[in-house]
C-alpha cells in the first residue's frame, strides 16, 4: 500500500501580538550592538533628542498603529510633535540652570558687599541700615536661587517625562544651547519648499487625495459594463468524448441615478480633500511667516543684551562695588546696579529660550532640522 505522507497543520495567521513578538525578538541584536553611554543625559540636546526617538513609547505605540494606515502620516505628525516637545523642554531646562548659576554669582558679590558693610559700620564709617539692606539682599537672592531650583526640577521632570524615564532619573547639567541658523537658512521661500516635502501633515493631505482619487476611479469605472469571461475543462470519464466548456457573461449597470450620485460623491470628496490641503499649506506659510518674525525680533533683542546693556551694567557694578569699599558710593546705587544686572541676565536668558522655542516650531514645520 502506498504510504502517505504526514503533513503538518497549517500554520495559524500571524496575531498582532506575534507580530509585535516577533519585531522586538529581531531587534534584540541590533539593540544589543547599540553603544550605550554611563552617563547621565542632558548635557547636550542631541543625547536627548537619541533617546526621545528611540524609547518615546508614545511613538512606539503610534509606529504599531499606524502600520496599516495611509503614508504613516500620522506616525510622522506624532515624531515631529515629540522632537518639539523635546527641544523646548531642553531649552527650559538649560535656562533654569544658567539662571541659578547668573544669581549665584550676584549673592556671592552681595557676600563680599556685605562683609564690607559690616566692616565700615565696626569702623565707624557706615550706619547699621546699610549692614540690614545688605543682608536683606542676601536673603532676597537666597529666596529666588530656591525659587529657580524648583523651576529647574520642574523642567528636568519634564523633559525625564518625554523620554520615557522616571521623572527623577539624574540629568547632566546642560552645557549649551543648538546655534541658530544663518539668514541665507531662514529665507521663507526656502523653508515653505522644505514643509511641501516633508511636513507629516501635508504628507497626510496628499494620502486623502490619493485615497478619494481612487474612489473616484471606482465610480467613474461603474459606468462601464463589466464583462465576465469564465472557461474549464470537461471531463466526462468514459461518457463521452472530453472537451472545453467557455463562458461570457454581461452585467450593465441600470441604476443610472444612483451611479451619477456616486461620481458626484466622489468628485466632491477628491475637491474637498484638495482643499483641505490647500487651506493647510496656507496655514504652514503663515505660521512659517509668524515664526520667522518671532525669531528675528529675539535675536535682536538677545544681541542688544549681550553687546551693548550687559557689558556696561557689569561695568556700573564692578565700579559701584569699588567705590562702596573706599567710601565713594552709596550702598543703594550698588544693590540698585545689582538689581539691573540680575534683570539684564535674565532677560537674556528668556531672549535664547525664545530663539530656541521658535526654532523648534519652525523645524516642526518643515518637518526637519536647519
Amino acid at each position: 500500500m502506498p504510504r502517505q505522507l504526514s503533513r503538518s497543520p497549517p500554520l495559524p495567521h500571524a496575531t498582532p501580538t506575534l507580530v509585535l513578538l516577533a519585531i522586538l525578538l529581531a531587534a534584540q541584536p541590533a539593540l544589543a550592538e547599540a553603544p550605550v553611554s554611563l552617563a547621565a543625559p542632558g548635557a547636550t540636546l542631541e543625547d536627548v533628542l537619541a533617546i526621545a526617538r528611540r524609547l518615546s513609547p508614545e511613538l512606539a505605540a503610534r509606529a504599531l498603529d499606524t502600520e496599516v494606515a495611509r503614508s504613516h502620516a500620522d506616525a510622522r505628525a506624532t515624531e515631529a510633535e515629540l522632537i518639539e516637545k523635546v527641544k523646548v523642554a531642553f531649552a527650559q531646562y538649560y535656562q533654569a540652570d544658567q539662571a541659578i548659576r547668573t544669581t549665584e554669582d550676584l549673592h556671592r558679590v552681595v557676600h563680599d558687599m556685605a562683609r564690607v558693610a559690616r566692616d565700615r559700620y565696626a569702623q565707624g564709617r557706615g550706619s547699621q541700615q546699610e549692614v540690614y539692606k545688605a543682608e536683606v539682599e542676601i536673603t532676597r537672592l537666597s529666596t529666588e536661587i530656591v525659587r529657580l531650583e524648583t523651576r529647574r526640577r520642574s523642567a528636568a521632570a519634564r523633559l525625564n517625562a518625554l523620554l520615557a524615564r522616571p521623572i527623577d532619573a539624574p540629568l547632566a547639567r546642560p552645557v549649551k544651547l543648538r546655534s541658530l541658523p544663518s539668514d541665507p537658512a531662514l529665507a521663507p521661500e526656502a523653508l515653505m519648499q522644505r514643509a511641501q516635502v516633508a511636513n507629516p501633515a501635508l504628507a497626510g493631505r496628499d494620502a486623502q487625495i490619493t485615497a478619494a482619487a481612487a474612489g473616484k476611479q471606482l465610480a467613474d469605472k461603474s459606468w462601464y459594463p463589466d464583462v465576465m469571461l469564465k472557461a474549464g475543462a470537461i471531463d466526462r470519464t468514459g461518457n463521452g468524448p472530453n472537451g472545453y466548456l467557455a463562458e461570457i457573461g454581461l452585467r450593465v449597470p441600470l441604476q443610472w441615478g444612483l451611479h451619477d450620485a456616486q461620481q458626484r460623491e466622489a468628485a466632491a470628496q477628491v475637491g474637498a480633500a484638495q482643499a483641505r490641503r490647500q487651506a493647510l499649506e496656507l496655514q504652514i506659510q503663515s505660521e512659517l511667516g509668524e515664526f520667522l518674525a518671532d525669531l528675528a525680533g529675539s535675536r535682536k533683542t538677545g544681541d542688544l543684551i549681550r553687546t551693548q546693556l550687559l557689558p556696561q551694567s557689569q561695568a556700573l557694578l564692578r565700579s559701584g562695588v569699588a567705590g562702596y569699599g573706599l567710601g565713594r558710593a552709596e550702598l543703594v546705587d550698588v544693590l540698585s546696579a545689582e538689581h539691573d544686572l540680575a534683570n539684564l541676565r535674565i532677560e537674556l536668558l528668556n531672549a535664547e529660550f525664545d530663539q530656541q522655542r521658535q526654532l523648534a516650531a519652525i523645524e516642526r514645520l518643515i518637518g526637519g532640522d536647519l
